[in-house]
């Protein structure tokens, strides 16, 4: 499973999770199995991404395209939420804590709870976002 993990500065594992994906300036691809991280590589963000800007929208695609399973930020916009949805990459509202927390957290959840959908996981505590509305993971609109 490769998880996305948008940044407040650098990138890492100790690096803190940015409050929104398009205003984060490097992103933490966490490589796990079995509840473990296996690898970490940082991207960073080649573009200033602005809300509603096309910049966001290429770099979730560029994501998408790394074959990332899921994306951890705050917060989410039109473009990147649309590119995910449209990939089956799972978006989880996750921030201010590290980096490594909200892996390990999204992790441990994960390896409990998950069904497939699309080619991304979702676990069933997590909100996901989808154009125009929330929808709690295994139920219904929230």
């Amino acid at each position: 499973m490769r998880i996305a993990v948008a940044g407040m500065g650098a990138g890492g594992l100790d690096d803190t999770v940015s409050p929104v994906f398009w205003a984060s300036p490097s992103f933490t691809l966490v490589d796990a199995e079995d509840r473990e991280i296996l690898a970490v590589r940082i991207i960073v963000n080649p573009t200033d991404c602005v809300p509603g800007g096309a910049a966001a929208d290429r770099f979730a695609r560029d994501l998408a395209g790394r074959g990332v399973d899921a994306v951890i930020a705050g917060e989410f916009g039109p473009e990147e939420t649309r590119v995910f949805s449209a990939a089956g990459t799972g978006m989880y509202r996750l921030q201010d804590m590290p980096v490594r927390d909200a892996a390990k957290q999204f992790l441990n959840l994960a390896a409990d709870t998950v069904r497939v959908v699309g080619r991304g996981t979702v676990p069933t505590g997590y909100v996901t976002r989808t154009p125009g509305r929330q929808r709690r993971a295994g139920g219904g609109p929230r």
